[in-house]
């Protein structure tokens, strides 16, 4: 029998017949060590143990495999696969041993989603900044300190691009289900929706390369007066009753008034000839997403939720989730009282981009000490070659805002969230933001080594130029 000399740098983990050793470089180890399990477990257990039904299951077990999931980018059930075959995945979560069987059922995301909703990502993501960061004084400074970077993005929803014949032909086909279930419960006979009709009509529009403005409007009219006529058979079918609960269920009835909505909206546009409602809903199955126009090279209009963060030191803070298409301008305020908040006093800086050099916002910030760095208004005091340095400044540290909306989007998937409810998609989001921090808080000591070489590397650049410029011939 060959018996190995056990590493320094490893550690007997789970007792079976074999010694395992794990080795304590694994980044689920040390992703394990920068998170403050007992401190998630008081806030955990308050939202999940209601004193109905059986016991939740640990905060570690839970959050932990809801950060695998977003960390390697998998489905629910390739999340649960994985930890089933991964060692350090099964540390990670807090298991006392290697186990072949599966920790939940993979379904059991989605209400575990519904309960963690962005705002306790928000805890869990402070909990563990605050867990990682050297104590300090008691006593709050006097003046600013800190530099926080600003910006506003959009994450996107995994819904099929909207139009107005799509979202009609849903609606009808909606429709024309919860007609059968009523008729079917209630044993009533069938009403004539034409939907091989209404179908054909769909598809003789949809599936043209090319339609004229003329021939769209008229495939809208004639959806509109089948979703019109589905309605008005439903109010027949459920004349005279008051309680619907025993012929549709919940879902049906959210339904059942989102294409109520649909068709109040939709009428309102073809009746006024125009594209543009207050609150316009472009998916029946999501109707929380709201179109979003930005403007960017490639997708004019967005869907999905305006978020708006702050980076300081690296660290990522989601200060706003919104699925209104707000002015962001106001998030400036917002990102510098939670500064406020976390650290007893105001930024000394914040770098932001030209939407957020509002006046008003201006003023605010001179109130509190805080520069606010951009274009002054007025006559300039300063030089042009002072204030271009600034700016380029200002700009060059601004990036780490847009490398991390990059990071997010194309590592992680923020910009195609599948979650098709709110609160699993705020949960999804604000997962993904714990995901970012921890990845930086493993890496920061590797960052501030590389940061310190290529500092004193300057300034022995600087003072030996003359040897580096120097001509060879």
């Amino acid at each position: 029998m060959i018996r190995v000399k056990p590493d320094k740098n490893q550690f007997i983990l789970f007792p079976n017949p074999f010694d395992e050793h794990l080795d304590l470089s694994n980044r689920w180890i040390k992703f394990s060590q920068k998170i403050p399990w007992d401190k998630i477990e008081h806030h955990y257990t308050s939202r999940m143990d209601k004193g109905m039904g059986t016991v939740a299951k640990d905060a570690r077990l839970v959050v932990g495999a809801l950060i695998i999931k977003h960390h390697e980018n998998l489905s629910d059930e390739a999340t649960i696969q994985a930890i089933s075959e991964n060692l350090y995945m099964q540390y990670f979560v807090g298991l006392p041993s290697f186990t072949k069987e599966q920790i939940f059922t993979p379904s059991l995301f989605v209400e575990i989603r519904k309960r963690l909703g962005a705002d306790y990502w928000q805890i869990i993501n402070e909990l563990i900044i605050e867990h990682n960061q050297p104590k300090r004084d008691e006593e709050p400074p006097d003046e600013p300190q800190g530099t926080i970077n600003i910006d506003a993005t959009i994450v996107e929803q995994d819904i099929t691009y909207p139009t107005d014949l799509k979202i009609l032909n849903d609606s009808r086909e909606k429709l024309e289900e919860i007609i059968d279930v009523i008729c079917f419960k209630t044993h009533q006979t069938k009403p004539r929706t034409y939907r091989r009709v209404a179908r054909r009509d769909f598809l003789n529009t949809a599936k043209k390369k090319n339609c004229s403005y003329k021939e769209i409007r008229k495939s809208n009219g004639k959806q509109l007066s089948y979703v019109y006529r589905n309605l008005k058979h439903i109010d027949n079918l459920l004349a005279g009753r008051i309680n619907l609960t025993p012929l549709l269920n919940r879902h049906q009835l959210k339904y059942l008034q989102v294409i109520q909505t649909v068709f109040e909206q939709q009428h309102y546009m073809y009746k006024n000839k125009t594209n543009k409602v207050s609150d316009r809903i472009v998916s029946i199955h999501q109707p929380h997403v709201r179109p979003m126009v930005r403007g960017k090279a490639g997708s004019l209009v967005e869907f999905g939720s305006k978020i708006g963060i702050a980076i300081h030191d690296g660290l990522t803070f989601l200060d706003t989730l919104s699925w209104n298409n707000y002015n962001e301008a106001d998030d400036l305020k917002v990102s510098a009282e939670n500064y406020f908040r976390r650290n007893s006093c105001y930024p000394a800086k914040i770098n932001a981009d030209q939407k957020y050099m509002t006046r008003e916002n201006r003023n605010w910030c001179k109130e509190r000490g805080i520069h606010l760095a951009g274009k002054p208004l007025g006559r300039r005091a300063k030089s042009e070659e002072e204030l271009r340095k600034e700016l380029r400044q200002s700009a060059s540290e601004r990036n780490c805002v847009e490398g991390k909306f990059g990071q997010a989007k194309r590592r992680y998937s923020m910009d195609n969230i599948k979650a098709r409810l709110k609160a699993t998609s705020e949960s999804m989001i604000g997962a993904i933001v714990v995901v970012l921090n921890l990845i930086r808080l493993v890496q920061q000591h590797v960052y501030y080594f590389v940061k310190t070489f290529y500092f004193l590397f300057r300034v022995f650049y600087q003072k030996n130029m003359r040897y580096f410029l120097k001509p060879t011939f």
